[in-house]
């Protein structure tokens, strides 16, 4: 019988994942809520759970008898992972920025707010505009930039309404440009990292896509590497994935915003292997199950220019059609869509449809082409009011 594993998790970003432990050789089992997540399909078993009860999954692990368990979510549960300290310093931005403050690392002025009245209170200490934010959240969930003390106390109750922490973070607002950085720990230290350029459409909270090469310079690079080693090395991470979201300002300076530890969103693992020849997933679910990886630092590296797009619209209402135009649809390498004709589009402002992936003959064709994209990759919604918008 083949050796079980269990992915905390089932969503289209774990598809890489589950590919990756199938060429292993194991039996897959995914959890979560969501029922309808694509990565239960290639599961080998899917058993719905909550994938934040860390007991509950520990005792989904000894029931089945789990050779490892792989992290789609934000907790870790198993030796070969991070303590639970570490993972909650990492997963939550308060205890993150602390840690970065702590460690003489650029940090964001902040304030924990548990009551209006504390936020009330950071007027005093923070400098307009600042953003608003639940502690424990991702995906630009509960997010906002205000402008003025009356929105930010607006905010506050919005974001307490998503937040399971009952806190809210209240920062200054960084400005910026926005990249991530995903990379692998060995011993404490880097020995792969990726570096994109993050892409929004509508909602400024939530990235839309991403692509490589970066523009992001080497000595910024060198300094967000830095940063990352000297936060594991305090933390005392173990081998494997890390993940970061990261704001370059005027002056270059380089600010560690939202970090994890679990393979991030969209397929954004897929863009990591596309872009470098590295085979991610491979060495993701390796670490996480305990297995060396030396082998897989062996690859050949190539420098494509790709991107990852995902599929958006601007309106809510019923899916009539989709279209690419053709320059695009030549460049497009890659698509995974699982929205359709008729499905009801009810919060375009973070509705994807799907994700894409485009190669381009070099970075300037690359860096023109995506100023156009959404006026090029289109999702045809017919408003419900009848008529065609």
């Amino acid at each position: 019988m083949k050796n079980t594993v269990l992915i905390t998790g089932g969503s289209h970003a774990e598809l890489p994942l589950i590919d990756a432990l199938h060429r292993l050789g194991y039996h897959v089992i995914s959890t979560g809520m969501n029922t309808d997540g694509l990565g239960h399909r290639q599961a080998d078993l899917y058993i719905p759970a909550d994938f934040s009860d860390r007991e509950t999954m520990l005792a989904l692990a000894r029931k089945h008898r789990v050779a490892g368990i792989v992290s789609g979510c934000e907790k870790r549960v198993l030796p070969v992972h991070d303590p639970v300290s570490a993972a909650e310093t990492v997963h939550h931005k308060d205890a993150f920025r602390r840690l970065l403050r702590s460690l003489g690392l650029p940090c964001p002025a902040f304030r924990l707010c548990k009551s209006i009245d504390e936020l009330q209170e950071a007027e005093g200490s923070l400098k307009l505009p600042v953003v608003v934010k639940p502690t424990d959240l991702t995906g630009g969930k509960g997010v906002a930039v205000c402008r003025s003390w009356q929105q930010a106390q607006e905010q506050f109750f919005i974001s307490m309404q998503v937040t399971r922490e009952a806190s809210v973070l209240a920062e200054e607002y960084i400005e910026g440009a926005n990249h991530g950085v995903s990379l692998l720990l060995r011993q404490g230290k880097v020995c792969f990292s990726f570096f994109d350029n993050e892409e929004y459409y509508l909602n400024p909270y939530l990235v839309s896509g991403a692509y490589s090469p970066s523009d992001l310079s080497s000595e910024t690079k060198s300094r967000i590497l830095h940063q990352i080693e000297t936060v594991a090395g305090e933390l005392k991470l173990c081998d494997g994935l890390f993940h970061c979201q990261c704001i370059v300002n005027a002056d270059g300076t380089p600010f560690l915003i939202d970090p994890c530890r679990r393979a991030p969103g969209d397929l954004y693992i897929r863009l990591v292997s596309y872009a470098t020849g590295f085979d991610y997933p491979m060495a993701i679910v390796k670490s996480e199950l305990g297995l060396p990886i030396g082998a897989e630092l062996n690859y050949a590296p190539v420098n494509r220019n790709i991107a990852r797009e995902c599929m958006m619209t601007d309106r809510n209402g019923r899916i009539e059609g989709f279209t690419l135009a053709p320059e695009y649809e030549k460049c497009m390498i890659d698509k995974l869509q699982w929205g359709a004709v008729g499905d009801r589009v009810e919060d375009f402002m973070k509705y994807k449809a799907g994700i894409v992936f485009f190669e381009f003959s070099s970075e300037a064709e690359m860096r023109e082409k995506m100023k156009d994209l959404y006026h090029n990759m289109q999702i045809q919604v017919r408003s419900e009011r009848g008529e065609a918008d």
